[in-house]
């Protein structure tokens, strides 16, 4: 850690943890998203990952000033949201039959029209 210069996080909590960490180390600490003086090798630090993605980006973003990156605590997902569940190939009433008959289940034929009585 003797080639950290500075330290920033993502988000609320990365924030909140990166500032924490400025204080303890005594470097500076820089918002997320601010351009890192080259002189420094940033650290950036969140407090919990679950996919591992906001911090992908933030390495990515500050790619040029090869970081270090740290979270203090894995936890992987414990709920899929239903934006985020995977999508049924069909849908529930689709999953005995083929398309071509859910398709007529759900738009049936019209009634075949009646002959008018001649009289």
């Amino acid at each position: 850690m003797e080639d950290v210069g500075c330290v920033t996080g993502p988000g609320r909590s990365g924030a909140i943890a990166s500032v924490y960490t400025s204080h303890i180390l005594r470097i500076p600490f820089i918002p997320y998203g601010q351009l890192c003086p080259e002189k420094f090798r940033p650290l950036i630090i969140d407090t919990a990952r679950e996919s591992g993605r906001t911090l992908r980006k933030a390495a990515r973003w500050y790619r040029n000033a090869n970081p270090i990156v740290i979270a203090v605590y894995e936890e992987p997902p414990r709920v899929a949201f239903w934006y985020e569940a995977p999508k049924p190939l069909r849908y529930r009433h689709e999953r005995s039959r083929s398309s071509h008959e859910a398709f007529e289940a759900l738009h049936p034929a019209a009634p075949a029209p009646t002959p008018m009585l001649q009289g």
